[in-house]
Order: structure tokens, then C-alpha cells, then sequence
């Protein structure tokens, strides 16, 4: 009787630290209906070791084009990851953008920035990659370049950072470099 208290013991410790790694992360979400941006308690978890996002995500955000913008920091910096915002189709359909002026980097001529591995390439708004990710930062594209650059490294100044040294360059939206520039502007 005693080996199956203690045994039974044993499997709910194991269940609950299961359970404890995998969390419920809370976010922020723009709340188009309302216009305004709020908080979630249960918006996202891990499950299996992916990302999946929850039901009450969906029963609050309003989407714009099928997407709803999702703000998941606690969850990227559990993950050890630069901070990132999502657009976010589906439970487990969504893409990680690159997080800009204080929100989610949004789609310009089509495309959204995206780090992947360390890299950043471009999406469209179907979540295809469309440039793969091989640059180490990545502007937005404006008259159809994008300024890149490779082998430079950020530098903070204060609040602010500053990307130095590497090689500088702009790329077309097939990602063919176009031009090259001296040294970088920022």
C-alpha cells in the first residue's frame, strides 16, 4: 500500500513539472474593434515544443486582412530570443516579425521583415518566405530596395543602438543585390 502512495506520489510530482514547462504566456493584442491595444492572460503556450496560440486570443482580437497583431515578450525572453511580435492566422498558423518602433513591423510593398536563426529575411502576408533570411539586419523596402547589411554589429548609445562596420548593401524584391554602398548610414 505504501509503494503505491509513494509511487502515485512520484507520477503527480512528474505530471505537474511537466505541466510546468509548458506555460500560458500572456501578450498584448491590438483590439481593432476598440482601437486600442490590451493585455491577455492566456493568449499563448508551448506545447510539444512549438508555439501554439489559445482560444481566447481569437475570441478578443479583431483581425485585419485574416491576421491579428500579438505582442508575446515574456515569452521571447523566457526563450532567451530578441524581442519579436507576431502576426497570427491560426492557433499554430503564424510568423515572427521583426518588432520596430515599439510595435510589430508591418508590410511594406508587400513584405514584413522576419529574424529567423539569427537572420533576417522577408515574408509575404501569406507567411512565405520570400526572401530567405541571410542578412544580418534588414531595412523595409522603399521603391523596391531594401538596404542590408552583413557582418555588422549593434552598438548601443544610450537607448538607443546604432548598427556598425560590415558591408553594405541594397537588394531588389528578389533579393539580387542592386548596389553597393561604402559604409553604413546608421
Amino acid at each position: 500500500m505504501m509503494c503505491r502512495i509513494i509511487t502515485g506520489m512520484l507520477l503527480m510530482a512528474a505530471f505537474s513539472t511537466q505541466a510546468a514547462l509548458k506555460p500560458v504566456y500572456g501578450c498584448s493584442y491590438w483590439n481593432k474593434k476598440t482601437d486600442t491595444l490590451e493585455k491577455l492572460d492566456k493568449c499563448a503556450a508551448v506545447k510539444e515544443g512549438k508555439l501554439v496560440f489559445l482560444p481566447d486570443l481569437f475570441a478578443k482580437s479583431h483581425d485585419v486582412d485574416g491576421m491579428s497583431w500579438v505582442g508575446l515578450y515574456d515569452y521571447t525572453r523566457d526563450a532567451q530570443l530578441p524581442d519579436a511580435d507576431y502576426y497570427v492566422r491560426s492557433a499554430d498558423n503564424y510568423l515572427s516579425v521583426v518588432h520596430f518602433d515599439n510595435g510589430p513591423d508591418w508590410f511594406v510593398e508587400g513584405l514584413v521583415r522576419s529574424r529567423q536563426n539569427g537572420k533576417v529575411g522577408y515574408w509575404d502576408d501569406t507567411f512565405r518566405n520570400r526572401i530567405a533570411p541571410q542578412f544580418d539586419y534588414a531595412w523595409q523596402f522603399n521603391a523596391g530596395k531594401a538596404l542590408v547589411c552583413n557582418g555588422c554589429a549593434p552598438q548601443k548609445d544610450g537607448e538607443h543602438v546604432a548598427l556598425m562596420g560590415g558591408q553594405w548593401f541594397y537588394i531588389d524584391k528578389n533579393g539580387q543585390r542592386v548596389s553597393e554602398i561604402k559604409s553604413g548610414p546608421f
